[in-house]
Order: structure tokens, then sequence, then C-alpha cells
């Protein structure tokens, strides 16, 4: 019945284009709210965590949908290398050190329909690579930001998930340099640059990885915001956010969640119809 559904929401949006987006996700939202919730694992940084908090509120009751959270403080995907932030090199943050081994264990565990990556936060710093100081913009960091970013996907689709990245949002931290600037890795052109390096390694996998711009979605006008329509969406310090901001970005994010945990569980299916034939018809010739 969900891959029925799923079809008929695929259906309304090429039929249909007139549909608002609310009437086109109704088929999916309808199906996800049943017994079997699609199961969303998040990890990232602390932006992402925050940002969980509030997704998860409700979640499965108003959307169809679980989050687990696995989002950790200072998850850098390079954690080995050394980093400039606030004007000083240091040590990078720890909190992904071991991504690589523990994605694939925690994917394997939450057997999700979905994975949603958010980081940013600190690729957006320089960082000592291949003996200079490297940051977004440049090739040499983007190309090596984006082999991170297929690794994790890789991971993640092994286990037959769609992925979400979402982008990084604009950020402002009291702290900045003496002139009362900010300092460069909380400007906002360095996080337009790492959402285009999110968007080329989505567009190279349109099968599996899908966009979802937080950064647009927390500055509607272009800017940093600190709170939308009077609700404060992000803390004081100017880079996480608040429970609230993530529950005022339910509607925008948890149905597409659902859709895509949808479209996954219908390949899961499809791919275990295929093996099942196969098995049977091979079992045939045996007997034959």
């Amino acid at each position: 019945m969900r891959a029925v559904l799923l079809s008929v929401t695929v259906l309304l949006g090429s039929l249909a284009p007139g549909l608002s987006r609310s009437e086109q996700q109704q088929p999916a939202r309808a199906v996800a709210l049943g017994h079997h919730p699609i199961k969303v694992l998040l990890v990232g940084d602390s932006i992402a965590l925050t940002l969980g908090i509030g997704l998860d509120v409700g979640a499965q009751s108003g959307y169809g949908v679980t989050i687990s959270n696995h989002s950790t403080l200072g998850c850098d995907l390079d954690p080995q290398l050394e980093i400039f932030t606030s004007g000083k090199p240091g040590p990078a943050t720890p909190g992904c050190r071991q991504w690589r081994a523990l994605w694939p264990f925690l994917t394997a565990a939450v057997d999700p329909e979905v994975v949603a990556l958010g980081v940013g936060r600190w690729e957006v710093s320089n960082h000592f690579y291949q003996g200079q100081w490297v940051h977004v913009g440049q090739k040499v960091w983007d190309d090596h930001v984006a082999a991170d970013l297929r690794a994790a996907i890789a991971i993640f689709h092994e286990f037959g998930a769609k992925v979400v990245l979402f982008t990084m949002p604009y950020v402002d931290p009291p702290n900045r340099q003496p002139d009362g600037q900010p300092w460069v890795e909380n400007t906002p052109g360095r996080a337009r640059q790492f959402n285009q390096i999110v968007r080329r390694v989505a567009r190279a996998d349109p099968g599996v990885v899908t966009v979802v711009n937080l950064n647009k979605m927390l500055s509607p006008h272009g800017v940093y915001a600190p709170s939308i329509g009077g609700v404060t969406v992000r803390w004081s310090d100017g880079i996480h956010v608040t429970s609230a901001g993530g529950e005022l970005l339910q509607p925008q994010i948890l149905p597409v969640l659902a859709r895509l945990g949808l479209a996954a569980e219908a390949s899961r299916q499809a791919a275990a119809a295929r093996a099942k034939g196969k098995a049977k018809a091979k079992a045939k010739a045996k007997a034959n």
C-alpha cells in the first residue's frame, strides 16, 4: 500500500503541478502516519544536534517520522588536521573522530529509511592540508570536502537509505575581531561556499541525495535571523537552533523526510522482490 500511495504522490506532482506542495505531500504523509513510521538517522555537528531536538517533538504522531539524533558537538569530518579559528591555530574538534567506523555501525543499528547529515560549521574554517592553509572556495579544499561527503553518502546508501544533506545556516556569534568584523569562518560567504559544495555533491547523485536548504529556512531574507515570525530560532550564541526553531521548521522538513523514506522503502521492497525472483528462477533451473 505504501508503494501505491508513493506512486500517487509522484503522479500528483508530475500531472498536477498546480497543486500546493502540502496537497502533493498528503498521500505520503497519510501512509507515514500508519503503524510503521519512517525512521530517520540524524548525524552531524552541533547545529544538526540542536535542530534535531525541535524536529523530534511530536514527529511520529504528527508526521509519521521518528528521529534518532546521533549528531555530536564539534563534528569536523577531518579531525586529524589543524584548524585556524578566531584568529589562531589549534587542533580540530574531535566530535567525529571515528565517523568512518561509527556511522556504518549506527546505520546498521537504526536501519533508517533516511539519513540526514548536517555539517559545515567546522569545514568552513581554515585547515592545514597538504602543507598549506586552505579553505572553502579553493579547489583543493572543496574537492577534499566533497570527497568526505561522498564517503559519508556511500556509507548510508550501502544500507539502502536515502540521504539528506542540510545546507549550513548563516551564523553570527558575538565573538568578533578587534575591529568588530566577524572572524572569516563566521562570514556568510564561507557558508555559501560550503553550500555550493553540498549542492554539487547532491547533483552528482540525484537518485540518492536530496538537499534540504536549512540556510534559507533559517535566513528567509538572505541574512542571519535570530527570530522568524516572532519565534526565537537561534541560541544567543548565534550558532545553534532552538527547540522552538526546530519545531517551527517541522512542516518544511518532516514531510520531505517522510516522502524520501517511502521511496527508500519502495526501493528496498523492489530489490527484495527481484532477489526473490532470481533465487526462485535459479532453484527452478537447478531442479530441471
